[in-house]
């Protein structure tokens, strides 16, 4: 971008930090307020609303994206992401997404094909393909929806409804329902649905050996 360009954001409200390594495309629309850090690319037909921050190191293409957002190194396309949400750092989220307000989407998180609520943790380490996430829900770390049927070559969606708690390392096999304030278990494997306030479970017992190592 030339000092000319950036400047010529500066008047609209825009504060390009280097303009040398920021690359905005002509069709893109960026609101009053919002901060562009070094190496940032906004490409194709995307708006970005007012008082954002752009953290460097990420590329937002053909998305829409409201007020109040901080994005931290992250690959954004094809998405619509609402107001007052953090997002990365080294988040990928993917054509067909939606997420709504005042979430966290926190690192190493991959979100495709999917609707997210509003007042979600989505932390860090997870997948969230072809789901519908209600509100309040926490997705933790190692989670995922487990979306495609490779035998039938279709994928299948996930609901998850409003104060769910998925925890560590499940794995949530799609078609599925996990109701609302529903927990499902740490390592647990799903494969059918939880019912509202309900603890679903799917693993093997804990057993210890004892002297299990011999003495050298």
């Amino acid at each position: 971008m030339s000092l000319e360009e950036a400047k010529k954001w500066l008047e609209k409200g825009v504060v390009v930090v280097d303009h040398n390594t920021t690359y905005i495309d002509e069709n893109v629309m960026i609101g009053d307020g919002t901060t562009i850090y070094p190496n940032v690319t906004i490409r194709g037909l995307s708006s970005i609303g007012e008082n954002n921050l752009i953290d460097s190191n990420t590329i937002i293409i053909d998305s829409q994206i409201g007020n109040d957002n901080e994005i931290l190194s992250s690959y954004i396309k094809d998405a619509i992401i609402g107001n007052n949400n953090s997002i990365g750092p080294f988040c990928h989220i993917r054509e067909k997404s939606k997420i709504e307000n005042n979430n966290q989407i926190g690192n190493f998180v991959e979100i495709k094909s999917s609707v997210i609520g509003n007042h979600n943790s989505f932390k860090h380490l997870s997948y969230t393909g072809d789901s519908d996430i209600g509100n309040d829900v926490n997705f933790s770390a190692g989670a995922i929806t487990a979306n495609y049927d490779w035998i039938k070559k279709i994928k299948n969606r996930t609901v998850i409804k409003d104060g769910a708690m998925i925890g560590a390392n499940a794995v949530l096999v799609a078609p599925l329902t996990i109701n609302r304030k529903a927990v499902v278990a740490a390592g647990s494997v799903m494969t059918s649905d939880v019912e509202e306030r309900a603890l679903g479970i799917a693993r093997s017992r804990q057993e210890i050996k004892k002297n299990y190592v011999k003495e050298d």
